[in-house]
């Protein structure tokens, strides 16, 4: 599915009103975040060499990543953030860095 950031955000919230899910407190989606990125690194740290195993035998990076994904869209909902005018600052942001950056 190729879809904006702001249509993902649409679609999250959707979900949840659709599904009558319970709307978990922002510290728990955080948390939640947190765990999916760990997932990520557990990926890393196996693929890298830096453990042996680690019970990754069923994860993916595309699943991982939509997860988190997933779980921050969802956060950003709760916390009423546009991540498309966030990203649009950001990369602002950025550009103006790497301008200062290439005149040092």
């Amino acid at each position: 599915i190729k879809m904006q950031i702001k249509e993902a955000q649409e679609k999250t919230k959707k979900h949840f009103e659709e599904n009558n899910f319970k709307i978990w407190p922002k510290f728990a989606i955080l948390a939640r975040l947190e765990e999916e990125i760990s997932e990520i690194g557990r990926i890393i740290s196996v693929e890298e060499g830096l453990r042996e195993t680690w019970k990754v035998d069923n994860m993916n990076y595309t699943d991982e990543f939509g997860d988190a994904m997933f779980q921050l869209i969802h956060l950003a909902n709760q916390c009423d953030v546009d991540l498309e005018e966030a990203m649009k600052q950001v990369f602002k942001k950025y550009d103006a860095y790497g301008k200062k950056q290439q005149n040092i």
